[in-house]
């Protein structure tokens, strides 16, 4: 697909929502995709953030890009990866127990599960809702930055009616969920803690 003009989020969400629908059809696991991420990511590892051009590129790339290979030592190294810490090692290590993530619930068959969308835990006790890079990157993309709106070309939709809130005081009340869409703002680069995020949400995010 040509390179899209990127400034915004509205912009990388619309950028996005095409680079989904072509790969629909994908055959490339999940846990595959994150495997080529992971060397495309470590390319800008000294860098402080990312063009967001660039970030496009990376998403785009690990669609097709060779993957690294899994890496047993991943497994003893799990709980000690620093995937709290702040910028790139905090990316790099959370993206590694992902993908030791996806790859155990593929041995113990977890991600055989019928209903698995509504989430599932994996054998280490994260919590997953996304298990192709489709959905992945749909859910990184509204859960980290928004700006999705009706009619763009991913799975979302608004559910019917109100939808519960949070105030800012704790109390719920309720709103229509088309006025808690996310403003458009600029988006001239991405820094290594927004993609943490990103990733997060392409797990946890429904």
């Amino acid at each position: 697909m040509a390179s899209p003009d990127i400034r915004t989020n509205r912009d990388l969400y619309l950028a996005i929502a095409a680079l989904v629908e072509e790969k629909e059809t994908c055959e490339r696991s999940l846990e595959a995709y994150l495997r080529a991420l992971l060397p495309a990511g470590e390319r800008f590892a000294s860098h402080e953030s990312i063009s967001i051009d660039a970030f496009f590129a990376l998403l785009t790339a690990a669609f097709t890009e060779q993957m690294h290979p899994f890496d047993d030592q991943w497994r003893t190294q799990y709980d000690e990866l620093p995937n709290e810490a702040p910028g790139f090692d905090g990316w790099r290590a959370t993206l590694i127990r992902q993908i030791v993530d996806l790859h155990e619930m593929e041995e113990s068959g977890v991600l055989e599960a019928r209903f698995r969308s509504f989430g599932v835990d994996s054998p280490r006790n994260s919590r997953w809702y996304n298990f192709d890079p489709p959905g992945y990157l749909e859910s990184a993309l509204a859960g980290a930055f928004g700006r999705w709106e009706p009619g763009a070309a991913t799975r979302r939709r608004l559910v019917p009616g109100n939808v519960a809130v949070r105030r800012d005081d704790g109390s719920i009340t309720d709103a229509d969920p088309r006025d808690l869409l996310r403003p458009q703002t600029e988006m001239p680069a991405i820094t290594w803690n927004q993609f943490k995020d990103f990733v997060y949400c392409g797990q946890t995010y429904e």
